[in-house]
């Protein structure tokens, strides 16, 4: 590791603070990261995957030219600081680096640099010639080519992960790098609401509330899809803003409307209920202390994808969850009149939203996989008990003997009374074929022998 020792001292942040995040930054990512004061200068380095930078350097001074790596970071922590607090950037040498200013009291006080790293093979990258590489004696490109295999190489889209990373680190290293991104973001939205204001009035369109693009965004929050969900979010907001003339009373009247909408759809997509219903309470004790149109649209896009994420975070981790829970209860009560509605009720979804995931996750419906769960506790019985026929139906969920006996023929081939005779075991094509039906069963492709 490199580090320069007195520099520190001068620094507007906590530098142990700061070496230790691009420390563990470092170990966990496999690359190199460092801290820079406001000048550019290097207060800590960590020497994780820089062999491409060292052979950069070494081959660079042998040939006596010049390499001004710390004006390149002091310009990548620039654009950075300028672009919302992350930015890719590349040396002459064409190795990726990626930077995010160290913000105190609104001021870049300093900056973690990581990289280098290769977003290409190597071979593709001496075929683009970089211009400090033309000339290159054989040994020294066989040197250099040497360095680059040992440097962590990926795709631009894990770069970008770990440009984001970085970004997290800087927050938590300065002071209000997050009042960074928000303001970038308020802008942005600002600039994308009056766009299509601008739009309306242009089309001179009518100021009726758009239903059909509200009903789209709720799909879209229901499916956890973020950027959609933003883009039709302000899409709606210009529309709310541009038929109420600004009325700060209709907004806010518009968006408490909305925030229901929303949190309904959010239930429907997955999310807790509680939890949601929780989140609507802090809500509407937070727009009481609204005073313009303008924190009503902020406090509008911060509730919705509070809702957004609620499904997009805990979807994938809750269905397993889900699932093990309605087997459990189908096992425990396929015996008597159990409905899909029911089942949904007791693992906390919407009927809707539950038949969906069962389907996504089984591979099959509802009624499919508690048909086949009823005839496969049947099979059992027969196979065990000496019940009657007519007990093991009524036992097993059927309300009717010759209702049971055609689904126990599409399921296994044969009527409950021949499998008993049989033991359970299967039919030979020639046995089959001596029926009067000629063998002809609907025999289930896809089944379980046991649940």
């Amino acid at each position: 590791m490199e580090r320069h020792t007195g520099r520190e001292k001068a620094c507007l942040f906590d530098f142990n603070v700061a070496r230790e995040t691009v420390e563990s930054f470092s170990a966990a990512c496999g690359v190199s990261c460092a801290v820079l004061n406001r000048e550019g200068e290097v207060l800590f380095k960590t020497s994780v995957g820089s062999e491409g930078c060292s052979a950069c350097r070494a081959i660079m001074a042998s040939h006596g030219l010049p390499f001004r790596c710390g004006k390149l970071h002091l310009y990548g922590a620039a654009q950075a600081e300028r672009f919302g607090g992350r930015y890719i950037y590349f040396c002459p040498s064409g190795l990726a680096y990626f930077a995010s200013p160290v913000m105190v009291g609104g001021q870049a006080a300093g900056a973690l640099v990581g990289g280098p790293a290769l977003i290409m093979d190597v071979e593709d990258y001496l075929a683009g010639e970089p211009k400090a590489w033309q000339g290159l004696a054989a040994e020294e490109v066989s040197s250099l080519c040497t360095a680059l295999e040992s440097s962590p190489a990926m795709e631009p889209a894990r770069l970008s992960h770990m440009s984001a990373l970085l970004f997290a680190a800087s927050v938590y290293v300065g002071d209000n790098s997050a009042a960074l991104l928000a303001h970038r973001e308020e802008t942005a939205q600002q600039q994308d609401i009056g766009v299509y204001i601008q739009q309306l009035k242009l089309e001179r369109a009518e100021r009726d509330y758009p239903l059909a693009k509200e009903r789209e965004l709720v799909h879209a929050i229901t499916e956890g899809d973020q950027s959609t969900a933003r883009r039709l979010l302000n899409e709606l907001l210009g529309h709310i803003l541009f038929s109420t003339g600004g009325d700060f009373r209709l907004i806010r009247a518009r968006a408490l409307e909305l925030m229901v909408v929303l949190s309904r759809a959010a239930v429907d997509g997955g999310s807790d209920q509680n939890m949601i219903f929780d989140m609507n309470f802090r809500h509407l004790n937070e727009i009481d202390h609204l005073r313009t149109a303008e924190d009503l649209v902020l406090w509008l896009t911060r509730v919705t994808e509070r809702f957004v994420s609620s499904v997009f975070c805990l979807v994938d981790v809750k269905h397993k969850d889900v699932i093990y829970k309605a087997i459990e209860y189908l096992k425990r009560n396929c015996q008597g009149k159990v409905t899909l509605e029911e089942t949904a009720g007791y693992v906390g979804l919407s009927s809707s939203y539950f038949s969906k995931v069962f389907k996504e996750e089984m591979g099959e419906t509802f009624n499919s996989y508690l048909s086949e769960l009823r005839i496969s506790k049947s099979k059992a019985m027969l196979l065990t008990t000496n019940a009657s026929i007519a007990e093991i139906c009524d036992r097993c969920g059927f309300d009717d003997q010759s209702y049971f006996t055609k689904v126990f023929k599409k399921y296994t081939g044969v009527t409950p009374g021949r499998f008993r005779e049989r033991r359970g075991r299967l039919e030979t094509e020639k046995e089959r074929s001596a029926w009067p039906d000629g063998g002809e069963h609907n025999q289930r492709k896809k089944g379980r022998s046991s649940l």
